[in-house]
């Protein structure tokens, strides 16, 4: 049985609210990344654990912590989040201390496909910019431009 352990990107499941149903997805369908185990071999999602957040100052040192807490549970391999693989600017910094560190452990970047890596790039940089849609900010509030929703019925 394979164990497998998911480091998924803080900034797209903490601030985009990202449920990670394509990873998941992809691991129980045995697609994207998860398609290259031998079929007669079972996968078990060990756990998922987030980068932290972008290191800037710290760098990528402290991310062998954050995999240890899945080696600490057995597992065989870390599959990369296709979201952290595709944006975090630190990915390769990342790669680089995890492979050093944790030299027999499988590392696998990605868990699924993008149908299309630039739109998937852009569209991200919308939601976390927010320049098509003004959002909302304490300033509205303050300033009593506020918009609510109307109130749900009963």
């Amino acid at each position: 049985m394979a164990k497998v352990g998911i480091l998924g990107c803080d900034i797209t499941t903490r601030e985009l609210n990202c449920v990670m149903v394509g990873c998941f997805g992809n691991l129980r369908g045995r697609e994207g990344s998860f398609k290259d185990y031998p079929e007669d071999e079972p996968l078990d999602l060990v756990g998922v654990i987030h980068c932290g957040g972008c290191p800037t100052a710290v760098g990528s040192d402290r991310i062998w912590q954050k995999v240890q807490a899945l080696v600490d549970y057995g597992i065989d391999s870390l599959h990369l989040s296709s979201c952290l693989i595709q944006l975090c600017p630190f990915k390769d910094a990342f790669l680089e201390t995890i492979k050093r560190d944790y030299p027999n452990l499988k590392v696998v970047e990605g868990t699924h496909p993008f149908h299309d890596p630039d739109a998937f790039k852009a569209g991200i940089k919308e939601l976390i910019s927010q320049r098509a849609v003004k959002p909302q900010t304490m300033n509205d509030l303050v300033f009593k431009r506020m918009k609510l929703p109307p109130e749900k019925e009963v």
